[in-house]
């Protein structure tokens, strides 16, 4: 379920609950709180890397040696070839977050950008410098006005850049609906769209350092010549090199597609995100705060595997991801069906299996609630995934059909729960989505709704008087 949950969200929450206790303490105070959230409401726009409304991209990923070039405003007939020219000279890559209405006049330019290597993303559709102050409506026509013309040139974008960088507690929800992300910058020369050329290299390569954005303008200046313009760019990439600081594609600063081609797919909130994550999937399972619930996983599938799986033949693995489980499944049957929604992630699963000499996995990439599948089923399996599906009942009464007699269900999923809130309002922070917990007598009525029987349901993972456990491990068997 879409729930964007922004800091923004928390403060507000804070703030009122803390003016209500002022209110029986100390009166005169009742109101601070709430000034303060207002003031913070009022500046977080201005600032583009503060991610209090949404998460907005500013900067590269750690440990990234390099910088990337972004430019605003275009295509201009007269700025734009000539900057390619420039960028091809200097063996450099860029992105170019377009204005919608300019790539419909001048669709070759945008094709041009794109047979040369280069990036393009969603500037809005009119570029209205207040779009942020308009309603969600307002925000979301721009958006998909401009997505329409850019993907009559073969791309999609997955990159916006707000006009002026000024964004809002609408827009999330406006991208996510779109798959997007938001991407801003972290150093500018303030050049007002070219109105102010002159010195743009020197201020640039006064304050730059590695990781950063650089927003530049592919449009005409006002009172200069274009080869002003384009001494400057010149001059800020000569003098980037000189500092070391390579100049990389912004996706390879970033560890994520700004753009993909050819026709637009499915492009879900959580697709965009795993396809993000996906080179970084494994290091954050096994090396972050997620790592103990990743572990008690794999403990509580492998002491079921042999039992469960030996001897199976084909096995539908949802959300199979990077194959942190499907490797082991596909020992122990004669085919696993991977279902994901994630390409990248898919690619990385093939990548493991064919290093492991594995040849007995199939991929399928796409939303399992939608897809078609080969049937039959001997097991039905899923790990921390069935949390992101919008109609659980729906998709088992689909695929319960598909199971065999006496087939095996092994679900490990998110268990209703006091800590399984804090959890899901994470993520709904981190990826705008609400996971699903179920609680054991939800999953046991599903099951047998569906001539599901279940084994056992049992609960895992910070198990104490006040909560059941964090995770909720589901063995079932379809009837005979």
């Amino acid at each position: 379920m879409i729930l964007p949950l922004a800091p923004a969200h928390l403060m507000a929450l804070a703030a009122f609950q803390l003016s209500a206790l002022l209110l029986f303490l100390d009166p005169r105070l009742a109101a601070a709180p709430l000034l303060v959230f207002v003031a913070t409401c009022l500046a977080a726009p201005l600032f583009p890397g503060f991610s209090f409304y949404l998460p907005i991209v500013s900067r590269g990923r750690k440990g990234v040696p390099g910088v990337a070039l972004t430019f605003d405003d275009g295509p201009d007939p007269l700025v734009t070839p000539r900057v390619l020219d420039l960028l091809d000279r200097h063996g450099v890559q860029a992105t170019f977050f377009v204005i919608g209405q300019k790539a419909a006049n001048h669709p070759d330019l945008v094709r041009d950008i794109l047979a040369r290597g280069h990036a393009v993303g969603n500037h809005s559709q009119t570029h209205p410098p207040f779009l942020m102050l308009q309603g969600r409506r307002a925000m979301a026509r721009e958006v998909a006005a401009a997505q329409a013309v850019i993907r009559q040139c073969g791309v999609v974008p997955l990159a916006f850049r707000p006009p002026v960088g000024i964004t809002n507690p609408a827009l999330w929800r406006v991208l996510l609906d779109q798959g997007m992300f938001c991407v801003n910058f972290s150093c500018r020369a303030w050049d007002a769209g070219n109105r102010r050329v002159a010195g743009i290299a020197r201020k640039l390569l006064a304050k730059v350092r590695a990781r950063d954005i650089i927003l530049l303008h592919d449009t005409a200046p006002r009172r200069v010549t274009v080869d002003c313009l384009l001494a400057e760019f010149d001059g800020l990439i000569q003098g980037l090199k000189r500092k070391g600081l390579p100049i990389l594609p912004l996706s390879a600063l970033l560890g994520k597609e700004i753009m993909e081609t050819g026709a637009p797919g499915d492009l879900h909130a959580a697709r965009v995100f795993y396809d993000g994550l996906a080179d970084h999937y494994d290091h954050e399972q096994f090396c972050s705060g997620v790592s103990r619930s990743r572990r008690m996983e794999q403990a509580l599938f492998s002491a079921r595997l042999p039992h469960l799986f030996a001897g199976a033949g084909r096995v539908l693995e949802i959300g199979a991801g990077t194959g942190i489980f499907t490797l082991d499944l596909a020992r122990y049957c004669r085919e696993v069906v991977a279902v994901d929604i994630s390409s990248r992630m898919l690619d990385i699963l093939q990548r493991k299996a064919l290093e492991a000499g594995i040849r007995n996995i199939t991929p399928v990439q796409g939303n399992v609630e939608t897809l078609d599948l080969p049937e039959p089923f001997s097991a039905i399996c899923a790990f921390s995934a069935l949390e992101y599906l919008t109609d659980l009942p729906g998709l088992l009464a689909r695929l319960a059909p598909g199971l065999e007699p006496g087939g095996t269900v092994y679900f490990i999923t998110a268990r209703r729960s006091l800590f399984r809130l804090f959890t899901q309002m994470g993520n709904a922070m981190r990826q705008g989505i609400w996971l699903k917990a179920r609680s054991r007598r939800e999953m046991a009525a599903m099951l047998a709704a569906n001539g599901l029987e279940p084994v056992e349901i049992s609960g895992h993972l910070l198990k104490s008087w006040l909560s059941g456990g964090m995770l909720l491990e589901v063995v079932a068997r379809k009837r005979a």
